[in-house]
């Protein structure tokens, strides 16, 4: 039942992340390659004196036979975050977290065609009704290509990242800890947002966005938390199926709209409400489906 734990308390510091990013970049209008790079060498720094100061200190940042492995992570990683943090700019912290649990989605894809999960016909048949439900979600009936449909649609990409890297980083589990992992990570991905704010010219007005005291205040909680809930997500990932692990994130969209809805009166259409319900009570069929082939175990692999 441990990881059953980790897997809900890493929940709570990804759902305040994803309001509070939204704050920063929605709201507050900052580049997305600072919030970023300013947030992520908090997070760095963080995770550094932690890895440093404990077990085997420097020695725990030997990669050994994963170095390929852990450029796969930084480059999809990469991807996933400059994904996520630009399509604040268009959609909602709810949609945000609701489309991120398409992943569900892409892991049972992908466990099945490659064989790393046991996935039945039942399962599969389930797709089409996710999908309807994402068409609603959407709104792809007004087929408009602007707007949240923009920032929609690039979490969706990062869903389909996340759920890549949910098999990538469980094989470099085998054989490195969850913070030295979580440190490449951020190191990794942070270089997209380098490379994003040089591009664009934003890192001139880094000072401008300090000197604002609830920005660089929500960089540092924003900092805080992506060192404290990624580590958690990696000790279930470790320790759980990838499925499972999905299936108790399932209640993150739930949790962001009721921190979301009253800050800023963000509603849904009831068509759209209508399919987050289809995508939700499909992604928990394909859980319940999952969960009675494993006998009901919830520590069953």
């Amino acid at each position: 039942m441990r990881s059953v734990f980790y897997a809900a308390l890493a929940i709570v510091p990804w759902v305040f992340f994803t309001v509070l990013l939204r704050y920063l970049i929605a709201i507050r209008q900052c580049p997305v390659s600072l919030v970023g790079t300013l947030s992520r060498l908090i997070t760095i720094a963080i995770l550094a004196a932690w890895v440093l100061s404990t077990g085997h200190g420097w020695r725990r940042l030997r990669p050994g036979d994963k170095r390929s492995w852990l450029l796969l992570m930084g480059a999809v990683a990469i991807g996933i975050n400059l994904l996520w943090f630009g399509a604040l700019k268009w959609t909602s912290a709810t949609n945000v977290s609701m489309f991120f649990r398409l992943d569900v989605l892409f892991v049972v894809v992908i466990g099945w065609a490659l064989g790393l999960e046991r996935i039945g016909r039942p399962q599969l048949l389930l797709i089409p009704i996710m999908l309807f439900g994402l068409a609603l979600v959407t709104e792809l009936d007004r087929f408009e290509w602007g707007g949240h449909v923009i920032g929609d649609f690039m979490i969706i990409g990062a869903a389909f990242g996340l759920a890549v890297n949910a098999f990538v980083i469980r094989h470099i589990l085998q054989s490195m800890d969850d913070e030295t992992v979580a440190l490449y990570n951020h190191c990794m991905n942070m270089l997209g947002f380098v490379v994003l704010g040089w591009w664009e010219h934003d890192f001139s007005a880094w000072p401008e966005i300090v000197a604002v005291g609830p920005i660089w205040q929500t960089l540092v909680l924003l900092g805080v938390l992506a060192a404290i809930g990624l580590p958690l997500y990696y000790v279930a990932l470790r320790n759980m199926s990838i499925w499972k692990l999905r299936m108790y994130m399932l209640s993150a969209p739930v949790l962001t709209a009721l921190v979301e809805w009253p800050l800023w009166g963000t509603q849904l259409t009831p068509l759209q409400v209508l399919g987050a319900a289809i995508v939700l009570a499909g992604l928990a069929a394909l859980i319940w489906l999952e969960w009675r082939q494993t006998g009901g175990s919830i520590e069953n692999r």
